[in-house]
């Protein structure tokens, strides 16, 4: 009896043994679990953005990421340069030209995005358009002008006189109606950034007498006594009375010609313009925000993942309170006054963790 209650203690001692080496492993791999799930990236999710004014080259162009649980990135910027380690950074390319972007989020989610790139000496080699015309201008005669540039496929004419632009052909013939200075204006393919000007003098008219008057030869009808008043006392002119009772309109005050100047809205990227949607899907902007780069029309057509044309305000009362990816956008902008007249966009939806389409 002592020999089998022994080995019952034994027993017992290895089976406790057991459960816990066995809770050790299990707890082990719990907190691998949890430390793995909080490190995971979702690739499928990855936010970066890269934001330039003009984007044209000796520019600094402005990185940033803002991917959930990121610990490292790898900014590969398609020009031979260094990679650059940071979260946010910025980067300056030398030469324009268009350039793959790449990042690489933890060591295993790559991303790319094509970069374009304008030519920020470019108006300066194009040069500014001349405008060729007479030396001589007067009122009332056809004046004769002309323009030297190169690549021009428009020619938009101001001519000084309060009329905005009102000739569009390459050699334009004005008469002006008035004297005094004037300043011509061209612009070159709707590009106002490079406006020509000119300053001219118009010369008032010359009025040529046709049949001059010879006083030599003029014999008086009259001596110049009989025009001369008799001499007495003085008397009132009766045109004195009759003037006050002529009704007299108001002067009007001198209203100078001018010009409304245009309202231009300001400047905006599209991945700023991404940034700003995204802000309206968590709930912090709403559509009264873009009023100014819409110029007050919310109403503008949108083409939502090239299959619905629907508009703005629509556009983002879907996008309120979603969680979204978006693809690609693209705005239409007035080249006048930088107003966004369109755009087309393509996102998804998170919806019971999968991406669709909207």
């Amino acid at each position: 009896m002592a020999i089998t209650y022994t080995s019952k203690m034994n027993i017992k001692k290895i089976d406790i043994r057991i459960v816990f080496f066995f809770s050790i492993l299990l707890l082990i791999g719990i907190i691998s679990f949890l430390i793995q799930f909080f490190k995971h990236v979702d690739c499928d999710d990855v936010k970066y953005y890269i934001l330039s004014d003009h984007s044209q080259s000796e520019e600094p162009i402005e990185f940033y990421d803002k991917t959930h649980n990121a610990k490292s990135w790898k900014w590969d910027f398609g020009d031979g340069s260094m990679m650059d380690t940071r979260r946010h950074t910025f980067h300056t390319y030398k030469e324009p030209g268009k350039y793959i972007v790449t990042l690489t989020i933890n060591g295993e989610c790559v991303h790319t995005r094509e970069l374009i790139l304008k030519d920020k000496y470019l108006l300066d080699k194009l040069g500014t358009p001349k405008i060729i015309t007479s030396k001589i201008i007067t009122v009332g005669q056809p004046t004769y002008f002309n323009s030297i540039s190169r690549d021009a496929k428009t020619w938009e004419w101001a001519f000084g006189e309060g009329r905005g632009i009102i000739e569009t052909s390459s050699n334009p013939v004005y008469t002006f109606l008035t004297p005094g200075e004037k300043t011509i204006t061209l612009v070159i393919n709707g590009d106002f950034s490079r406006v020509a000007k000119k300053i001219i003098y118009v010369h008032p008219r010359v009025i040529k007498k046709t049949n001059p008057l010879d006083v030599t030869s003029y014999v008086y009808e009259k001596n110049a006594e009989s025009f001369s008043l008799p001499r007495g006392s003085v008397k009132k002119d009766p045109l004195e009375d009759m003037l006050q009772y002529v009704p007299v309109a108001p002067k009007n005050k001198t209203q100078k010609d001018s010009i409304a100047p245009i309202k231009k809205a300001p400047k905006i990227s599209e991945d700023q313009f991404e940034i700003l949607l995204n802000k309206v899907a968590e709930g912090s902007k709403v559509k009264d925000d873009f009023t100014e780069f819409l110029c007050d029309d919310l109403d503008i057509p949108v083409v939502k993942n090239d299959k619905e044309l629907i508009t703005f305000s629509q556009l983002c009362a879907s996008l309120k309170g979603k969680k979204i990816k978006i693809e690609s956008i693209r705005l239409n902008k007035d080249k006048q006054n930088n107003c966004i007249k369109g755009m087309n966009i393509n996102y998804k939806v998170k919806k019971y963790l999968i991406w669709h389409k909207d």
